[in-house]
């Protein structure tokens, strides 16, 4: 059972890791590239849209998938940047601020699979599907039916039948 977490919840955890995964500057210059916090705080804006959208299953697709995109790039952001980072403070009285700059950004990225689960069941109580969207395959009863065979593929779809009175043959014809 997964515990129900409100995504507003999940949006400010990742926002404030955000934040102090960028915050540690020296010379002007931040220890990771300026494109960390631009891809992140650009997720944020599109579960802030999930949010504020509570019907919408797009809003909270676009911020699933965006999430899982980040967790690759926050790795290769985090991997090239991390060792510049460290020699650019290694002599600085700030390499502490560093370290807690790098390690709320490595706590970002390890919080971001779980996230990812999260808000997939999210899509799902919104109404979302098995294959999220994408063409292909449909899960048994979803309700598709190939409009391209002669004989309707589903089986929920009843057959029309006459009324019962149009077979009631005791009744006089109408005039014509």
């Amino acid at each position: 059972m997964m515990p129900k977490i409100p995504l507003k919840a999940i949006v400010l955890v990742h926002f404030v890791l955000t934040v102090w995964g960028t915050q540690a500057y020296l010379n002007g210059s931040c220890w990771i590239s300026p494109s960390y916090a631009y891809m992140n705080f650009f997720v944020l804006a599109i579960g802030i849209w999930a949010v504020a959208n509570k019907e919408s299953i797009d809003s909270i697709l676009l911020f699933l998938v965006l999430t899982f995109v980040s967790i690759i790039m926050d790795m290769i952001l985090i991997g090239i940047y991390y060792s510049r980072g460290f020699d650019l403070f290694y002599t600085s009285p700030h390499l502490g601020e560093f370290r807690f700059s790098a390690g709320m950004a490595i706590l970002n990225l390890l919080l971001k699979p779980f996230t990812c689960i999260l808000l997939y069941h999210q899509y799902r109580e919104r109404g979302g599907d098995y294959n999220m969207g994408l063409p292909g395959g449909h899960p048994a009863g979803s309700g598709y039916e190939n409009i391209d065979q002669p004989i309707p593929s589903n089986s929920q779809v009843e057959a029309a039948h006459p009324h019962s009175s149009i077979h009631d043959v005791s009744k006089p014809p109408l005039p014509e």
